[in-house]
């Protein structure tokens, strides 16, 4: 009985040792832009950008208008590309995580001129 009490109390420390390991991560912030096109044309230019900097598309839902790429470096960079239509034109939002850490907006700043620039939209 007793053996059993120090495999149970040796068992539960290990628990909560491990478990209080566990952190979370900030959410991403967000760089967002609006364009004139439409949410396919957005889409396309959007997928074309990634995959020409290298990204691997992981999924792209057309109807949801959402993808996810990763570049292969290290550590990774995850990417999340939003669309959505509003009434003066296209939202498109991305956000980012580097190594399970947020990445600063500004980071997306070349991509967006380079999707604007795809788009025909540049200022």
């Amino acid at each position: 009985m007793r053996r059993l009490l120090s495999v149970l109390f040796v068992a539960s420390c290990v628990v909560l040792s491990v478990s209080g390991c566990a952190t979370t991560s900030a959410p991403p912030q967000t760089r967002a832009l609006v364009v004139e096109a439409e949410p396919s044309a957005a889409l396309e230019a959007g997928v074309a950008m990634l995959t020409a900097r290298g990204f691997v598309i992981r999924r792209a839902d057309v109807d949801l208008g959402d993808v996810e790429a990763v570049l292969a470096v290290r550590p990774t960079l995850d990417v999340r590309y939003r669309l959505e239509a509003t009434e003066q034109g296209t939202r498109i939002t991305l956000s980012g995580q580097r190594g399970g850490q947020p990445v600063p907006p500004y980071v997306f700043d070349t991509l967006l001129i380079d999707i604007q620039e795809r788009l025909g939209e540049l200022p």
